[in-house]
């Protein structure tokens, strides 16, 4: 046998199974871009949520503080 005969009697590789990996690999890319883009907004306005409730929380610590140390201060008659 020579070597164009043995390369004409192999099997022919599907170009489906050999595209079929990658294929699969970019959907799941995308996929993951899309859920990335849309879990991004979620988790920024909980960000924005929490840092807002955390300042809201020390103002309101900052005030308590400032009631105490002014209903304990004794002020002098004249």
């Amino acid at each position: 046998m020579t070597l164009a005969q043995t390369i004409h009697k192999a099997e022919r590789v599907n170009d489906y199974e050999l595209w079929k990996l990658p294929r699969q690999g970019a959907a799941l890319f995308t996929r993951l871009w899309w859920h990335t883009k849309g879990y991004t907004a979620v988790f920024g306005i909980m960000l924005l949520t929490f840092a807002s409730l955390g300042f809201l929380y020390i103002h309101w610590l900052g005030r308590k503080v400032t009631q105490v140390s002014n209903h304990h201060t004794v002020v002098e008659q004249e």
